[in-house]
């Protein structure tokens, strides 16, 4: 867990240190305060142990003064960064690869109650008020744009524009 956390707070650097002084820093974003609960929680289900009541009280705190609600029940791998806080909201059921950035007013759910949450890949950025929904797949190094609606899987390297989205692949094509 401390590993994961160490790279979780590489990432805010622009050096990719984990230095004194961008764990301060760390500890005053919102953003990584929801990250160490998520992954202090996160550990202890992987554990067997539900951390309950003190799991609900903690996540709803982050949820009230940050506005991030990351279920434990997610799997996120290292390297990940919330840019900015504020109106994100993760199904249970999502997973997130490596090094994966997203910003403010991300939701990544179902569609309405039924099925799961989307699966992303590596190096994924999501942009500002993007929305993913659906037991999806967004593939390794890509970009869904500020408020883009995604509801399709997106290959490697593509960027998902607008809403509903449309496609931009590596060579330019748009679908």
């Amino acid at each position: 867990m401390f590993e994961v956390i160490r790279k979780d707070l590489s990432r805010l650097d622009p050096e990719g240190s984990a230095s004194p002084r961008t764990l301060v820093a760390g500890l005053l974003s919102q953003g990584f305060q929801a990250i160490l609960v998520y992954r202090f929680f996160h550990w202890l289900q992987q554990k067997g142990w539900s951390g309950q009541p003190l799991r609900f009280f903690c996540e709803r705190f982050i949820e009230i003064t940050g506005g991030i609600s990351i279920p434990a029940s997610c799997r996120i791998g290292e390297g990940f960064r919330i840019h900015h806080f504020g109106g994100i909201i993760f199904h249970p059921t999502v997973q997130i690869g490596h090094n994966c950035t997203l910003y403010q007013g991300v939701t990544i759910g179902d569609r309405g109650g039924t099925g799961g949450a989307a699966k992303i890949g590596d190096n994924v950025l999501i942009g500002a008020g993007a929305k993913i929904i659906g037991a999806i797949e967004i593939g390794d190094n890509c970009v869904v744009g500020a408020n883009a609606v995604v509801t399709r899987s997106m290959p490697a390297g593509t960027t998902a524009l607008g809403a509903p989205c449309r496609l931009k692949h590596p060579d330019g094509r748009i679908e």
